[in-house]
């Protein structure tokens, strides 16, 4: 065989390669994208139940919300925020230690997920036990969110509020999209005393989130702090709009009548 059917040979073989290592490539981000897009309809089909859940949760309709939320679970099983809210519910019915119970199967079932070991740990009183487990959802998985902040939570009940913001802010870096966390970097910043920063992390979960409540009674916090009373007054009116059946709503609305001169 002369040099030039050589070199013929050997870019046909090139061409095989690379068309073989193209379509590897090819194939592996599609069964990656089916994973993905999987997890996605999952979350699709459960969002409409947990808002459903969470409207009647604001209404005081806690039975229905239990259903509702349950549904979600169903669709979606590591729907974080669909499991806060259920365990939101079953906190107001004073079923404390069914909860404990409950999730700590839950762990022991899925070994090595995350996402139970947060839901587990969110549920004790001990800070060195929380501590201990937030910090193993990050030898598990490093870029895991869900274990920074519950490390902020931590160090937010220890009152070290520079620490607490170092770690909400790495949740937020790794889910940008997430008003949980928007909301509780904005929190330790006003308790830091930086209110255009809380303020403008609070507007982002409100941004994200137009219906949750919480974040907008803590924007009217941080308008009072900044002396900005009337939004502060829209903000909390906007609050009780979203949550009717709220707790404070008469405490909420007394507060709004003296910001605003007596107008509710």
């Amino acid at each position: 065989m002369n040099s030039w059917e050589t070199n013929v040979n050997n870019m046909k073989k090139t061409r095989t390669s690379l068309l073989l290592t193209a379509f590897i490539l090819a194939i592996s981000v599609l069964v990656a994208g089916c994973f993905a897009s999987s997890e996605e309809k999952m979350r699709r089909k459960a969002i409409p139940f947990y808002r459903e859940a969470l409207d009647y949760f604001y209404d005081g309709q806690f039975p229905i919300a239990k259903d509702k939320v349950l549904l979600a679970m169903k669709q979606y099983p590591q729907f974080v925020e669909a499991h806060i809210l259920y365990q939101r519910i079953l906190a107001h019915d004073k079923m404390t230690k069914e909860l404990l119970k409950e999730y700590h199967k839950l762990m022991k079932d899925h070994p090595g997920n995350p996402i139970y070991i947060y839901l587990y740990a969110r549920l004790l009183d001990d800070l060195d036990e929380q501590e201990r487990l937030y910090k193993r959802i990050l030898d598990i998985d490093k870029d895991c969110p869900w274990g920074y902040f519950g490390l902020g939570w931590v160090s937010y009940k220890r009152m070290d509020y520079a620490t607490a913001a170092e770690n909400f802010q790495k949740a937020v870096q790794l889910d940008p999209n997430n008003p949980l966390f928007h909301l509780n970097l904005g929190a330790v910043y006003y308790l830091m005393g930086h209110s255009h920063d809380a303020t403008d992390e609070i507007l982002k979960a409100t941004e994200l989130d137009p219906k949750f409540a919480n974040a907008w009674y803590s924007l009217a916090a941080t308008y009072y702090q900044r002396a900005e009373f009337d939004k502060a007054a829209e903000a909390l009116r906007k609050y009780i709009n979203i949550y009717p059946a709220a707790p404070d709503r008469r405490k909420v609305e007394k507060t709004i009548m003296q910001l605003s001169g007596g107008k509710l």
